[in-house]
C-alpha cells in the first residue's frame, strides 16, 4: 500500500502543480492575499487597516509569510509553493485512516484550487493526531488574533461573501475528521462517509448552477 499511496501522492501533486501553472489564479489570491501579507507590518503598527486583505491569524501570517516571500509575493508561485508542501501533509495524513487520507485528499485540493489561504489552516488542522492542541490552533490561526480590532468585522462579513460557507465548512469537516480520529475514533470512518454524502449533492448542485450560469451568459 505505501508504494500506492507515494504513486498517488506524486500523480495528485503534478495535476495539481499543473492546474495552478496554468489556469487562472482565484481572483483574490493577488490582490488581497500578497497585499495583505505584503503590509502586514503596517497594519500590526497602525499605519495601515486590514480592509479585507487577508484578516487572518498572527499564526496564519508567520507559516504564510516565508512562502510569499520565497515567491517574491507571485500569487502563483505561492500556491505552487503550498501544493508542494502539501504533499507532505497528504502523507501525513494517512493517520487518519484510507477514508481520512482520501478526505483530506479532496478537502485539500479544493481548498488549494479555490480557496488557497485555507491550505495552512488545514495543515494545522492534520497535525492533531501527534498532539491535539493543534485542534485548538487552527481556529486562533483562520481568526485574526493578533490582528488589530477591526480585522473581526472583516472576518464576520467574509462568513457570508460568496461562497465562503463553503470553505469554512470543509475546514469544519476536517476539523471534525481529526477530532473524532482524537476522542470518538468507533465513528470516525462512519463520519466521512456520512460527511461525503452530504458534501457531494451541494458541491454537485453548485457546480452545475455555475455552469448553468455559463452557458446562459458567455463570456
Amino acid at each position: 500500500m505505501t508504494g500506492e499511496i507515494i504513486a498517488t501522492i506524486a500523480i495528485v501533486t503534478a495535476v495539481r502543480t499543473f492546474w495552478i501553472a496554468t489556469r487562472p489564479l482565484p481572483h483574490d489570491v493577488q490582490p488581497a492575499i500578497m497585499v495583505g501579507l505584503r503590509r502586514i507590518l503596517r497594519v500590526l503598527s497602525s499605519e495601515v487597516k486590514v480592509e479585507g486583505n487577508a484578516p487572518y491569524g498572527l499564526v496564519w501570517y508567520g507559516i504564510n509569510l516565508p512562502f510569499a516571500k520565497l515567491a517574491a509575493y507571485d500569487g502563483r508561485r505561492w500556491m505552487i509553493a503550498l501544493a508542494l508542501v502539501d504533499s507532505l501533509f497528504l502523507w501525513l495524513s494517512q493517520t487518519l485512516g484510507l477514508l481520512g487520507f482520501a478526505a483530506y485528499l479532496f478537502i485539500g485540493t479544493f481548498q488549494l484550487l479555490r480557496a488557497p489561504w485555507n491550505v495552512t489552516i488545514d495543515w494545522i488542522i492534520v497535525l492533531g493526531p501527534i498532539a491535539w492542541w493543534f485542534l485548538i490552533i487552527a481556529p486562533i490561526a483562520k481568526l485574526p488574533i493578533g490582528l488589530p480590532l477591526h480585522a473581526f468585522g472583516d472576518t464576520g462579513r467574509g462568513l457570508f461573501y460568496q461562497h465562503n460557507y463553503i470553505y469554512y465548512g470543509l475546514l469544519g469537516t476536517l476539523w471534525l475528521i481529526v477530532f473524532f480520529d482524537l476522542f470518538l475514533q468507533a465513528i470516525r470512518d462512519l463520519s466521512i462517509v456520512a460527511f461525503g454524502f452530504a458534501w457531494a449533492p451541494l458541491l454537485g448542485y453548485l457546480y452545475l448552477r455555475r455552469r448553468s450560469s455559463g452557458a446562459l451568459h458567455p463570456k
